[in-house]
């Protein structure tokens, strides 16, 4: 999920998310619903990133992607499910990088695979991820 969309979510319930130094609190917590709170929890960094000013639609695109790879890995249902597929039945590179990156993210704490991975994010794992975004462009730039 992007975070100007959760930003935007948690000001329609009339509370803002307010950046104080490196870290992220929620000005009128009481009007924001659990669920949405764990959803804030899940995304922080991401979030902090973003009001910060260093969350371009780049960054979220390469971040989405990467979102929905690990999700055909722990078998969400989404439409992507056969491309990806394909994808790595014919880059198994990809798929080596994909698992590199995962391995990068449990070395980072992330530890249940349903738990977004935004807040395992670092350097390394920006790095393959982006490696990881420019095969799959490629690639279904080629099979359209």
């Amino acid at each position: 999920m992007h975070p100007k969309q959760i930003c935007a979510d948690v000001q329609s319930m009339g509370a803002k998310l307010v950046l104080d130094g490196n870290d992220l609190y929620i000005e009128d917590h009481e009007k924001v619903a659990p669920e949405i709170e764990s959803v804030i929890k899940e995304y922080k960094l991401r979030i902090i990133k973003y009001l910060q000013g260093n969350y371009s639609d780049q960054d979220h695109a390469v971040k989405q992607t990467i979102d929905k790879i690990i999700n055909f890995f722990i078998g969400v249902e989404q439409d992507m499910n056969p491309k990806i597929n394909d994808w790595f039945n014919r880059d198994e590179a990809a798929a080596r990088l994909v698992m590199e990156l995962t391995l990068n993210f449990s070395l980072n704490g992330w530890l249940y695979v349903k738990e977004s991975v935004a807040n395992y994010e670092n350097k390394v794992t920006d790095e393959l991820s982006q490696a990881i975004f420019n095969r799959a462009m490629l690639h279904f730039r080629k099979v359209k």
